[in-house]
């Protein structure tokens, strides 16, 4: 019984961060506007792989150890993570590129 449970609030937690994942993915690439921005585009692309890989490691990690701390640490840190990234480190980058064109 204790592993049925645990798999089920592993398999719910990370459904939702694939839903987010999903939603964030969605609006970045949903664009109205006629303007290209290639460099934009490059890092949208990276930030789905990003997210989609980091998620991809949190699932099988926690999926494969079946400890119950697993599931509440890694999703906190994951979205810490990607907060991180994207927030922090992508603008630092993107800046360092646009400075080199």
């Amino acid at each position: 019984m204790n592993n049925n449970s645990y798999n089920i609030v592993v398999h719910v937690v990370n459904l939702i961060l694939l839903g987010a994942i999903g939603f964030l993915v969605f609006f970045s690439v949903v664009n109205i506007s006629p303007a290209q921005d290639p460099i934009g585009d490059m890092f949208k692309f990276g930030h789905t792989v990003f997210l989609l890989v980091m998620w991809a490691v949190n699932y099988w990690f926690q999926y494969k150890k079946k400890k119950w701390i697993l599931p509440i640490a890694g999703t906190i840190l994951y979205v810490a993570i990607a907060l991180f990234v994207m927030g922090v480190v992508s603008p630092f980058l993107r800046n360092i590129i646009e400075a080199q064109f």
